[in-house]
């Protein structure tokens, strides 16, 4: 009998041995498991905050910020809105490192932090603390937006409009941000609140409607049957609900003597049939009317006796009805001088516009550095204008082209003349962010006239007749009327402008 309780009580305090030994490394495992998954927390937190921050960063420089004001930026973001250790040390731009090492433009950041250690330090070679760090580098990037038209103001009621005569054709996608209500791409009434509808396609007629590859509505439309595919058989392309579209376009750079504008003082300029007034205020006398048979623009163009030569810079208006005019290769910014004047008309006489773009900005633009229209971005429009704004019209038949660095030597067409930055390539008709006005596009032509990208943040487009057009609009909201069919093309071979945007790179 007491050999076998001595034996039990021998086995049972070997199990209580073995169980405090289990139970002292089952808590020392524990415990190092949580102090390693408080370090990969505070990494993974580490690489959050380095993202965010190159980001926000990155949106700086692209704005034009300098590299200064882009390190505050970045200090403020990973010590002020987030917890990490880092300094102003820990912000490279350019970057120091990698792929993209002193490449401008580009910020590298790293984020680092000190995380304490509850029970590694009592692990051979443990420490109190544990350093974590992660890395990022973003920066502006181009991208060639697929669109061919896009209604950005999510107010508008509608954002787009095809009149019941009228047929609207996009060999493209076509996206309106407007959230107005209406029904469903089945017929369904949507929720959205406010009256009006995002969409209205006109008579559902079989040659009538909006035709395309692709329409993206975040809110609704008056009738669904009106939208159909460019090429038969396929899907109907309407799909409600949609995400709001972003501003490709956003942060293109404002026209200034820095980037290409020729600051010279053009004045007014009004070209009819008969008469070419105004010539004379330009301050470089290069405007001119021919008086004999002579090579422009570096052999560009061959003009004749009587036929009207206009130089890129500054103009207070222009307005042409007839006659020939050659515009030389270049910007032409067009500063309105009077409340809703119509500071830009060619809807007439045979034009030669090859390798330009037009800027309609308000009066108080400044030519040296591009105040204030580059502070616009993303802002709304005051509800009453702080300067005098106007607007443009262009006949249909009229055959542009846009501003193409790549094909143009632009720097050596005139005495005088500037090197314009590639970041307009592409661009048409860019009108400041902040001017409202219409841009009105008449006319009737069954020729491909008008070409590159037309973009204006709160600048709507009224397009009446018939037109075919190689080109992307990109506006607050866009009206088709008349009887007609307007057909935009929207490929990849389309000479549209490049957008910007920040991408995080590393």
């Amino acid at each position: 009998m007491r050999t076998s309780t001595l034996n039990h009580s021998k086995e049972a305090g070997g199990i209580l041995a073995v169980f405090c030994v289990t139970l002292v490394v089952f808590v020392g495992v524990l415990a190092i498991l949580i102090d390693l998954a408080w370090i990969n927390y505070s990494s993974r937190y580490c690489q959050n905050v380095a993202d965010s921050t190159a980001l926000a960063g990155g949106k700086r420089l692209m704005e034009g910020e300098s590299a200064e004001s882009a390190k505050n930026t970045s200090l403020d973001y990973l010590t002020l809105w987030n917890s990490t250790d880092s300094t102003i040390d820990d912000i490279h731009t350019p970057p120091m490192s990698g792929p993209y090492q002193g490449v401008e433009g580009y910020i590298e950041i790293f984020a680092r932090k000190r995380v304490k250690t509850m029970f590694l330090r009592f692990a051979p070679f443990g420490k109190p603390y544990v350093y974590v760090y992660a890395r990022a580098v973003a920066g502006a990037e181009a991208f060639l937006p697929e669109d061919g038209v896009i209604a950005l103001n999510p107010n508008a009621r509608p954002g787009l409009s095809v009149g019941g005569s009228s047929s609207l054709k996009v060999n493209g996608r076509i996206v309106v941000n407007s959230e107005g209500g209406g029904t469903d791409e089945f017929g369904v009434p949507m929720a959205n609140e406010g009256s009006g509808v995002a969409i209205s396609g006109g008579t559902p007629n079989s040659d009538k409607g909006v035709f395309a590859r692709i329409v993206d509505s975040v809110g609704g439309v008056d009738n669904y049957l009106v939208f159909k595919p460019l090429i038969p058989n396929e899907p109907p392309p309407l799909k409600t609900g949609s995400l709001p579209e972003p501003d490709p376009y956003l942060n293109v750079v404002t026209p200034y003597l820095g980037n290409g504008l020729d600051p010279t003082y053009r004045g007014s300029v009004n070209i009819t049939n008969q008469n070419a007034t105004g010539l004379n205020t330009d301050f470089a006398k290069q405007n001119r009317r021919a008086t004999k048979t002579e090579a422009v623009a570096g052999g560009l163009y061959t003009v004749q006796s009587g036929d009207v030569i206009l130089h890129p810079g500054i103009y207070d208006s222009i307005s042409i009805t007839g006659g020939t005019v050659y515009f030389i290769p270049g910007i032409y910014v067009i500063r309105a001088q009077k409340a809703n004047q119509a500071t830009l008309k060619v809807t007439g006489g045979n034009i030669k516009a090859e390798g330009l773009m037009f800027y309609n900005t308000g009066e108080s633009f400044r030519r040296y550095s591009g105040n204030p229209d580059k502070l616009d971005l993303s802002t709304p429009p005051p509800g009453t204008a702080t300067t005098l704004f106007g607007s443009a019209e262009f006949n249909a038949s009229v055959r542009t082209t846009p501003i193409n660095t790549s094909l143009y030597n632009y720097a050596t067409l005139y005495s005088g003349a500037q090197s314009i930055s590639k970041d307009f390539d592409g661009m048409m008709f860019y009108q400041r962010r902040h001017n409202t006005q219409v841009l009105k596009i008449t006319g009737n032509t069954s020729q491909t006239s008008l070409s590159g990208t037309f973009y204006g943040k709160w600048m709507p487009l009224d397009i009446s007749g018939q037109g075919k057009y190689d080109a992307q609009f990109v506006v607050d909201s866009m009206r088709v009327t008349g009887n007609g069919t307007v057909e935009v093309t929207a490929g990849n071979n389309t000479p549209k402008a490049k957008g910007n945007s920040v991408f995080l790179v590393e």
